[in-house]
């Protein structure tokens, strides 16, 4: 990986290539004033707002519809945060009835990439139209868990993709006389994956990425506990079957043969997890015992490789200053209340590292020795209040629901609001006490969602429907 970036780049110029901000010194990063960083994000914001704003269809319907022409102020772009429900709100015949062309005139409504000559009418599973859009095309679908009965679908750029890896191998770097997250360099630590290989999730396509950027294509670098393809048409078909159960409805669900076999297919393979494990810890012991590893997963998929684990006589298997970064939630799974050490003593790291990111976002923020998680520069945060969507002061610590804008996005829009609250402290009159300059959000997170029987009703800032009405906009021009 390149260097990082000389402290000497000025406001000025960090405005003008945002993007750069991602290459610079953890401690010059973190030390930039607010007054400067605030600088840079509203620069950086015109110019990603002008690039766009034309190149994007559910950009430019959604600035009509808030009357938004220029960016003056920060506050001028919440109301352009997308929902993170947009992602999701093609209308489910698509998949059920196979009109991948319609999904992907839909999907061309959320990229400055031309998807127009891509003809997915031949497509007869998601799975098909993923590989076809990575064939054809410059973006990377990356799709949700559907848990909720439906995929949400992110068209990033591979121009993203190039700055995960980028982002991915910066928090490495040592900030101050903090210890290290490793103790070896980043580009010569193995990844471990407690899931598939392949897949059109988040974790997938930067496993990607990380082979051929940060690994120069050494495959033996890059470690899934399952070599297989995690189905987005088993993960969507599983999700809507869940929600149909619950609500009493399976009867009225219409799948292909097709799509059942894969769902199937899935389910075998959960027969055969056994094995698979048997084949994955006889590697990883192999390999890399007494390494120091960087292992990433759920919750879920981490304990169960460790529960495994430890029953084939495995234990402490890597160094203690190895790198465990759990995400995703547990997903509905009830784990055992020792699931946190029983992790802990298989795997042999000294502890779990925390984190606060989401897959509209580039990376994530890694908890501070003050308990908190920094936002990286590139990141323009928002919080609005979860009634009535108005924003709240960008000053001192407020709860309410997060938004966000990232400045490293340039062939989507990176504005989202999420389905979170969060207390999120500016670092005006509370700097943290790590050092870091800038907002924090602190550990208390939950999910609207989660706490509100499962309804998130998202109320933006602006007007209430110009959401709604853009998303509109993009089917009409379907047909």
């Amino acid at each position: 990986m390149d260097a990082p970036l000389a402290a000497s780049m000025n406001v000025e110029t960090l405005g003008s290539f945002p993007e750069r901000l991602i290459e610079m010194d953890k401690e010059d990063m973190h030390a930039i004033p607010l007054a400067d960083q605030a600088a840079i994000q509203l620069k950086g914001a015109r110019k990603r707002f002008h690039e766009l704003r034309a190149r994007i269809p559910m950009l430019a319907r959604l600035a009509e519809e808030q009357s938004v022409t220029e960016v003056r102020t920060i506050e001028d772009l919440a109301p352009l945060l997308i929902p993170h429900s947009a992602l999701k709100s093609y209308p489910m015949s698509y998949l059920e009835k196979s009109q991948f062309g319609r999904l992907t005139q839909w999907l061309d409504g959320f990229t400055t990439h031309d998807l127009s000559g891509v003809d997915a009418n031949a497509c007869d599973s998601i799975d098909d139209w993923l590989d076809l859009l990575d064939a054809k095309t410059e973006i990377r679908v990356m799709h949700s868990t559907g848990t909720t009965g439906k995929l949400s679908f992110l068209p990033r750029g591979t121009l993203e993709m190039h700055r995960m890896v980028t982002v991915w191998a910066s928090k490495f770097r040592q900030y101050k006389d903090e210890i290290p997250l490793i103790d070896r360099p980043i580009e010569d630590t193995p990844v471990l994956y407690t899931s598939y290989r392949r897949g059109a999730m988040a974790y997938h396509r930067l496993l990607d990425y990380l082979e051929s950027d940060l690994y120069g294509g050494d495959k033996t670098k890059v470690l899934a506990s399952n070599p297989g393809r995690l189905s987005a048409d088993a993960a969507s078909i599983g999700g809507r079957l869940r929600v149909a159960e619950s609500r009493g409805e399976l009867g009225k669900i219409h799948i292909s043969p097709k799509l059942l076999a894969r769902r199937d297919q899935f389910l075998a393979d959960q027969k055969n997890a056994g094995a698979i494990a048997d084949k994955f810890l006889a590697d990883i012991a192999a390999r890399y015992r007494g390494q120091t590893v960087a292992v990433i997963g759920a919750v879920p998929t981490i304990h169960y490789i460790a529960v495994e684990g430890l029953k084939r006589g495995y234990e402490r298997l890597f160094s203690p200053r190895s790198y465990l970064q759990l995400g995703g939630g547990m997903k509905g799974h009830q784990l055992p209340d020792d699931w946190y050490d029983t992790i802990l003593r298989f795997f042999g790291a000294e502890k779990m590292v925390e984190g606060y990111g989401m897959t509209e976002l580039l990376g994530a923020a890694r908890i501070c020795p003050g308990g908190h998680f920094h936002l990286p520069p590139w990141e323009i945060p928002f919080l609005l209040d979860h009634a009535t969507g108005a924003q709240l002061p960008r000053t001192g610590t407020h709860k309410g629901r997060f938004g966000f804008y990232d400045l490293n996005t340039e062939t989507y829009w990176g504005g989202f609001l999420t389905g979170d609250e969060v207390t999120l402290s500016w670092g005006d009159d509370a700097p943290c006490t790590c050092g870091r300059v800038g907002p924090y959000v602190h550990r208390t997170l939950r999910r609207y969602a989660e706490s509100e029987g499962g309804d998130d009703k998202i109320t933006c800032a602006g007007a209430p429907d110009a959401h709604d009405k853009a998303i509109e906009f993009i089917l009409q021009a379907i047909g």
